[in-house]
């Protein structure tokens, strides 16, 4: 592999034109990949504007909740009773949360389970017993 690298530079014009064209290369390739790497999160920004815009705003964005009844949920996430919980996103039954205190934020719950063991608002014509 040495007698290959070494053919290389020679090849290039010496340790001085080889290093300079590693440098620029890389250089150029970065510029290439910042450009790109801007243009892709421009892109998901505005993708993700256009689907709020399309949808129904979360209602309880930013909103604090607190269990009342101590549960797990189907996969195995643990509420206390008392626990405290904010609300960061929406998807139809589908609700983001960030568990205050827990080191393993966010967390996606339904929404009908959140009715069930915390003061979440039910939606209007319902009414479930909490889980045991």
């Amino acid at each position: 592999m040495y007698q290959d690298i070494t053919k290389l530079i020679k090849t290039l014009g010496g340790p001085k034109k080889a290093l300079t064209l590693l440098i620029g290369g890389t250089l150029a390739a970065g510029s290439l990949l910042t450009v790109g790497g801007q243009q892709s999160a421009k892109a998901i920004t505005q993708a993700v504007k256009k689907r709020r815009a399309r949808r129904d705003p979360c209602p309880t964005f930013g909103r604090t909740f607190t269990v009342q009844t101590a549960c797990t949920d189907e996969q195995g996430l643990e509420f206390r009773e008392g626990d405290t919980y904010a609300v960061l996103e929406c998807d139809d039954d589908a609700i983001l949360i960030a568990i205050t205190g827990s080191a393993n934020n966010p967390y996606f719950v339904s929404r009908a389970f959140l009715t069930l063991i915390s003061d979440y608002p039910k939606p209007s014509g319902h009414s479930e017993e909490a889980p045991s």
